[in-house]
């Protein structure tokens, strides 16, 4: 199953998903590392790949910036639609195929969808092509470190094998899996070659504080299910 089919799958529910306080506190804590990032810039356009129901775009219209939305699911695309009609511009597309003239000031990337990219290759120079020069962007991917020790416990020696030479497991539930690519501190910043110069790296999802999770999100960064990083476009 493509990413894109499962979460086709999960639509109607998404939303409910993230309603604990634990998936709160990780969103507030990411919204408070792109704002310490952006407080000082002159930002006012932004592409939200992947942008699912449209958590995000919320978030970056509340900041009066203007968004543009890219996402594969057509189930989450009718969801968009119906959320935020012609306020924000909505493209069914894969990141991968996706092309446009404009370039933005900002990339959001959240939902570990660079881990769901079935090239990321191509997802990275698509993304670096529509983005400005000093544009920076922000996302969180599946940690290879959290994945490893999951498949070291319940896995297979097969599994772990495959996992520690690809990075690459499956995840999902009852509604189906899907390949997922888990990220190292090094794999992100090996994306630099791509045009970026990584700012920032961080663990996310451990406290439901807020003080907490941030605290720990660079004392214990590779104990984190998922990591979150900045990338400025050069």
């Amino acid at each position: 199953m493509k990413a894109y089919e499962y979460y086709d799958k999960i639509a109607h529910i998404y939303d409910q998903m993230y309603q604990d306080k634990f998936w709160i506190t990780f969103r507030k804590a990411i919204k408070r590392y792109i704002e310490n990032a952006i407080k000082a810039g002159n930002y006012k356009t932004v592409l939200d790949v992947g942008a699912g129901t449209g958590y995000w775009i919320d978030y970056f219209l509340s900041k009066n910036l203007e968004v543009t939305a890219v996402e594969p699911s057509e189930k989450m695309v009718e969801i968009l639609k119906q959320k935020f009609g012609n306020n924000v511009r909505i493209y069914n597309s894969k990141i991968e195929d996706f092309q446009i003239s404009k370039k933005f000031d900002i990339v959001n990337i959240q939902g570990d969808v660079l881990s769901y990219v079935e090239d990321l290759d191509r997802a990275m120079k698509a993304i670096k092509s529509v983005i400005r020069k000093d544009g920076i962007l922000f996302a969180t991917v599946d940690s290879y470190y959290y994945m490893k020790k999951l498949i070291q416990k319940d896995g297979t020696q097969r599994e772990l094998d495959y996992f520690e030479k690809y990075h690459i497991t499956t995840v999902g539930s009852q509604y189906g899996v899907f390949k997922s690519r888990c990220l190292t501190i090094e794999d992100i910043l090996g994306l630099e070659k791509y045009g970026f110069k990584v700012l920032d790296i961080r663990g996310c999802g451990f406290s439901e504080n807020l003080d907490e999770e941030i605290k720990q999100s660079k004392l214990n960064v590779k104990k984190a299910e998922h990591l979150y990083f900045s990338l400025l476009s050069l």
